[in-house]
């Protein structure tokens, strides 16, 4: 590391409308080093189960504003030496938000005589067609996720290329960790594309395979009783020893609450429908992602948790997964018991904050929690996933496997 006198400074903090692959602007930022160095982030809006309505919008316009006026002069001139002060400096900040309330007018009554024609006719006055009405509404509220997130992903590399050392190896030394000399097992989306691409690295480095169900219309998309999910995965259990006869990897299903919907969050019944889909997997392990989605954290980690005695007593082999309500550290310190789950997908993005994200690994570590892992920016997910090793890593199998390629023969 160069001592304090020698340590680029950082000089600037940017924020920029970039285009997002979606073709919508999103907020790009970026910090700059006296050395002329500049590392460039998107903020990522990932939606969260505990933040919703008007409040919870991220604006890029006022994001932008916010890094000029607060953030650039909190980092300017601060030693770009280590990652974690700069990065916990972002907590405790909040941010004035301004949004247009919209409020339902109720229509109003006609005024005025009747004439005796229109009560012969039956030609009434109608009521007057309602206006709604537009409020300016302010609130103080943390710093968005979104923007933590993007300011932390800029700063991150940062740190590390002054300290001439990778993303990775930075964020061992920060934390205390030990780099892995072995790559992170990943979890790709199950398809043809995916299987294709990764066919050479499908049993030494593809772990888990996923398949997320749509969203909404789970009757139709899952079955009255999850039949239709039954049939697919007893295929793609058919399917798998077609590719490679050694090939035994865990299925991972993301059922986006549907269970829950299915049956009424009848935790019976969504055992039942977890025994099915068990019995349909055979002879591959199954991972159950968000079989319910319910109304809130307590909620939620309550029939987890019910779910999981179920599953012991009953002797089921197929693993619980927790996701929804995944958007903090303190849902993260809920959940990393064996008793609720038996694992927890921790979205970076969601979490906003790298020392937040990178922490709430650490915490389910130290419980001996698994945790699977995903994040927005590829690249910079890898050197994370090095160095906080997760069970498993999400993702496109290209970049991931690359990466770590490079990362693990560089040293």
């Amino acid at each position: 590391m160069n001592s304090i006198s020698e340590t680029p400074l950082i000089s600037s903090v940017f924020a920029l409308p970039t285009l997002a692959a979606n073709g919508r602007f999103q907020l790009t930022v970026g910090v700059q080093l006296s050395d002329g160095q500049r590392f460039w982030a998107d903020c990522v809006d990932m939606p969260a189960a505990s933040r919703g309505g008007e409040t919870a919008v991220f604006d890029p316009t006022q994001a932008a504003n916010f890094v000029e006026t607060i953030v650039r002069p909190l980092w300017q001139g601060q030693p770009a030496a280590e990652f974690r002060p700069l990065a916990q400096l972002l907590l405790p900040l909040s941010e004035t938000f301004r949004y247009t309330k919209i409020i339902p007018a109720k229509p109003e009554p006609a005024t005025g005589a009747v004439s005796r024609r229109s009560l012969i006719t039956g030609f009434l006055a109608e009521d007057v067609p309602a206006t709604a009405k537009q409020e300016e509404v302010t609130v103080e509220r943390p710093l968005h996720p979104a923007l933590q997130y993007g300011l932390t992903a800029a700063l991150l590399p940062a740190v590390a290329a002054v300290n001439r050392v990778t993303v990775a190896e930075l964020v061992a030394r920060e934390y205390g960790l030990d780099v892995g000399e072995t790559a992170v097992p990943l979890q790709i989306p199950l398809n043809d594309e995916n299987i294709q691409t990764a066919h050479a690295i499908l049993a030494s480095h593809v772990a888990s395979l996923g398949y997320t169900t749509a969203s909404s219309n789970h009757k139709a998309n899952l079955g009255a009783n999850g039949e239709r999910l039954q049939k697919h995965v007893r295929q793609v259990a058919a399917w798998l020893p077609t590719l490679n006869p050694e090939y035994a990897p865990t299925l991972q299903l993301d059922l986006q609450g549907g269970f829950g919907e299915l049956f009424g969050n009848n935790s019976g019944k969504v055992l039942g429908a977890i025994y099915g889909l068990e019995q349909a997997a055979k002879p591959y392990e199954l991972l159950i992602q968000n079989p319910v989605w319910r109304e809130d954290l307590a909620a939620q980690v309550a029939q987890l948790k019910e779910l999981t005695s179920y599953c012991r007593i009953r002797r089921l082999k197929a693993q619980l997964v927790a996701d929804a309500w995944v958007d903090s550290l303190e849902a993260v310190q809920q959940f990393a018991d064996a008793k609720i789950c038996q694992m927890i997908h921790i979205e970076l993005p969601r979490l906003g904050n790298l020392e937040v994200g990178i922490t709430a690994v650490q915490h389910a570590h130290t419980h001996n929690h698994p945790v699977s892992f995903s994040g927005s920016d590829t690249a910079l997910t890898t050197q994370l996933a090095l160095a906080t090793r997760p069970a498993l890593l999400h993702g496109l199998p290209l970049t991931h496997y690359n990466e770590m390629q490079k990362f693990l023969h560089s040293n």
